[in-house]
């Protein structure tokens, strides 16, 4: 009896302790274009306004990663149960923003490999 109730309450206490795990990942700009022909998918374009203005990903929406109320302008605008998929210019900024909406809830986070930069670069060699 004394074992049974050793094991159930290990059971409780690892179960209890339990996190869910959120990940971030690295995507290559030829899985991100495959995702976006098969359909809608959460894109965010971390880049600021001006940088925007200077050519985008198809169906991204802009969100600034230095603006104030970044996290919250994304919760408002995604779902955070479902992949988002974030961009910035060389990929560093998009993945700081990847760590923060981590930190913040979202489950599973993809950041385009090398950003902007990269996807202009895959998308002439088509």
């Amino acid at each position: 009896m004394k074992k049974v109730f050793f094991f159930g309450i290990l059971f409780l206490s690892l179960y209890s302790c339990k996190q869910e795990s959120y990940s971030m990942e690295l995507i290559q700009p030829k899985e991100l274009a495959e995702l976006i022909q098969k359909g809608e998918i959460q894109l965010v374009d971390v880049r600021t306004q001006g940088e925007y203005n200077n050519g985008a990903i198809e169906g991204a929406v802009l969100i600034d990663f230095y603006n104030n109320n970044f996290v919250q302008k994304v919760a408002e605008q995604f779902d955070k149960k479902k992949p988002i998929y974030l961009y910035c210019e060389l990929g560093s900024r998009s993945n700081k923003a990847a760590q923060l909406l981590i930190q913040n809830g979202f489950h599973n986070v993809y950041d385009l490999d090398g950003g902007y930069y990269k996807w202009l670069k895959n998308q002439k060699k088509k």
